[in-house]
């Protein structure tokens, strides 16, 4: 009996109705007031050059703050700063419910908007079995599901080849990492699978380079969530999952301009497994420990920030099982509550070392007037005045990344969380890695800089150099890697390697643990 399945080449996206004042939690809306707020902001670098900004962009937030259109938002504190209107501080979830699931197929005059109403729960388990074990073409389905399943039909988003299924190279894997944030860990018995942020297949990529789709992962046992920036909180790609999977997220009291409730926003979606987890506490899953500590770190300031009962709050996660312990350590670095490597200290002293660290290391070192260009321009309304002038980091750099795997005892250290194949550069994540593309000093590094940080560590007194003890894996997306508790390998998928060997920087040879 034929089988349908989602094509692999169509992209899936969640559309929130934002009917908030200033900006959902959940949308982009909150960014884009701000940039209109700060416009003269935008037109300066544009007229004089980003670089004019080093010594004019106090000057130039001053104005904005200073002016008519600003006390729409926010009010004076009385001290040189403001507090913002509760109204965009705490815009209300229950006037940004998600509205539309958006399926587009290359070319994109194939564009399917569904709008399911209350039906979130029934488009939810039906993507969820096209995208994995796929739907019998008589198969009986509630009404939504049928006429939905019959659209796709006609409008060519189907098909009846369910494209590759689990790879069995990953069957002694411990580790398959998918690019940017995502890794699928399998520390025991139990699969967890870490910020999934998945991608279409597409025909500019390499043909025998391709992002790995849900059905190539095989089963998962749960999925943990760090935090909500949608690079990491992609429900487009949590509806490829059974409604049933559990997933973990960060507990948050409150949702806030600065941190989405994943709990509730999933519950949304037709989750019925949703695992709250506050800093300290931990769960099992099967024969899994996952431990819940700080994001420390990718907030407004890398100090005291205005508001500071607010952050983007999230969760590293340590695991453990029979076969290795990791910490996933995500866009962690330093803020005025804490500082990852301090983290790494603590938690190596009450629960032991770790076999491996996967941490970021793009540093994300900026002037406070960069927020208005980038992604979350809303963190400029949290910089206090007093840091207009400073540069911040925001994030581990490559040497913060070496310093963090070593305070976590660790054997070896991956680095990530910053792209790191053709599907994340087309959105803008990470530096481009097949030769065309020129690192960011500071933001956009290539990942090679961890391996090289690891090598030349220190001067010894005779004038030669020390290595780390900690050993760099570089992993490229759709690679796995075994042996973690003792001699790691790094495996390349069948048909699936990496196809820019020698673009970047040159790669030294990372030091071996004695």
């Amino acid at each position: 009996m034929t089988r349908w399945f989602l094509r692999t080449d169509v992209h899936l996206k969640v559309l929130y109705d934002d009917r908030t004042p200033f900006g959902a939690a959940v949308g982009a809306r909150c960014d884009d007031l701000v940039r209109e707020l700060f416009a003269p902001v935008i037109e300066h670098a544009r007229a004089r050059g980003f670089a004019s900004l080093d010594a004019h962009g106090p000057r130039l937030l001053a104005e904005v703050i200073e002016g008519e259109q600003f006390p729409l938002i926010a009010e004076g504190d009385g001290a040189g700063a403001w507090r913002l209107r509760d109204e965009l501080l705490y815009p209300d979830p229950a006037r940004s419910p998600p509205r539309e699931l958006y399926l587009a197929c290359e070319p994109l005059d194939r564009l399917l908007p569904v709008e399911p109403g209350d039906a979130w729960p029934e488009l939810h388990a039906l993507l969820a079995r096209l995208s994995g074990e796929g739907l019998a073409r008589d198969e009986p389905l509630p009404p939504f599901s049928r006429a939905l399943l019959d659209r796709l039909g006609r409008d060519g988003l189907l098909d009846d080849d369910p494209g590759p299924g689990p790879q069995a190279a990953l069957a002694d894997a411990e580790l398959l990492f998918l690019g940017h944030n995502t890794a699928l860990l399998r520390p025991g018995d139990a699969a967890l699978l870490v910020d999934p942020f998945l991608s279409a297949r597409l025909p500019d990529y390499p043909r025998a380079y391709q992002p790995l789709q849900r059905r190539e992962l095989g089963p998962v046992d749960a999925i943990a969530l760090t935090h909500a920036h949608p690079d990491h909180f992609d429900p487009a790609s949590l509806l490829r999952f059974p409604p049933d999977t559990r997933i973990i997220t960060p507990r948050i009291a409150r949702e806030h301009v600065l941190a989405v409730d994943m709990a509730r926003r999933l519950r949304e979606l037709g989750f019925t497994n949703v695992t709250s987890l506050g800093w300290g506490e931990a769960t099992t899953v099967g024969d899994v420990e996952l431990r819940a500590l700080p994001l420390y770190g990718e907030q407004p300031t890398d100090h005291r920030a205005l508001h500071p009962e607010l952050r983007n709050h999230g969760n590293t996660y340590v695991v453990r099982g029979p076969r290795f312990s990791a910490a996933l350590l995500a866009d962690s670095g330093r803020d005025g509550l804490g500082d990852v490597r301090d983290l790494a200290i603590d938690a190596r002293r009450e629960f032991g070392p770790v076999d491996v660290v996967l941490t970021g290391y793009r540093g994300w070192q900026m002037y406070p007037v960069q927020h208005i260009f980038s992604s979350v321009a809303r963190y400029v309304l949290f910089v206090p005045p007093w840091l207009w002038g400073t540069r911040q980091q925001l994030m581990t750099t490559p040497e913060g990344a070496i310093d963090v795997a070593e305070r976590f005892g660790a054997r070896y250290v991956i680095p990530y969380a910053d792209g790191g194949a053709p599907w994340h550069w087309r959105v803008g994540l990470g530096p481009v890695l097949d030769g065309r593309g020129v690192e960011t000093r500071g933001f956009d590094l290539f990942p090679e800089r961890v391996v090289d940080a690891a090598v030349d560590r220190s001067q010894a007194l005779d004038g030669g150099g020390m290595r780390s003890p900690v050993r760099p894996l570089l992993v490229r997306p759709n690679e796995a890697v075994r042996g973690l508790a003792g001699a790691a390998e790094v495996l390349a998928l069948p048909d699936n390697a990496w196809p820019y060997a020698g673009a970047c920087a040159q790669r030294r040879e990372a030091p071996a643990r004695a």
